[in-house]
């Protein structure tokens, strides 16, 4: 089995052994990635950090110069538009780097709790203690790939597997 879906930040790519956290959905990233574990956590929440200021910094600027351009009466609706549009487009581009990467081992998955399009999946992490995390704005195919992980581990857990 290899899958793969898109979701709000990134990618998931699960094989027979894991479920991949990636940014890129590519399978050749794979191979860097680690368990979930207090210091895989700091160093994404650190480069979600520092991305989400960098976003921040340059909304800031945009809207500084919108500013400026409406108190000396220059400003436009075209560059109102543009600078909301460019702002938009730049946070859809960035938002997958904002994303985690990390590996979850299947057999150490203990729940997959689903809501619409969004799921939480409960797990021991790289120190086997429980964690989780959560996935949203999950597309079609995420969906039906969850419900049949899922399927699979209510099996295993009720011994039917």
């Amino acid at each position: 089995m290899k899958e793969w879906f898109k979701y709000e930040f990134g990618y998931v790519n699960i094989d027979s052994e894991y479920l991949y956290l990636t940014n890129t959905g590519n399978w050749s990233e794979i191979s860097s990635l680690n368990e979930k574990a207090k210091r895989i956590a700091n160093k994404n929440d650190n480069k979600s950090s520092r991305i989400l200021f960098f976003l921040i910094v340059i909304a800031c600027f945009f809207g500084f110069l919108l500013y400026k351009n409406i108190l000396s009466g220059k400003v436009s609706l075209t560059l109102i538009f543009l600078t909301v549009f460019g702002g938009y487009k730049l946070y859809e581009y960035m938002k997958t780097e904002i994303g985690w990467k990390f590996k979850i081992p299947i057999k150490k998955i203990t729940e997959i709790k689903t809501n619409d399009r969004n799921i939480e999946l409960v797990f021991l992490n790289g120190e086997n203690i429980s964690d989780f995390h959560k996935l949203n704005r999950i597309d079609e195919k995420g969906i039906d790939i969850i419900n049949k992980l899922k399927n699979t581990l209510h099996n295993r857990v009720d011994g039917s597997d």
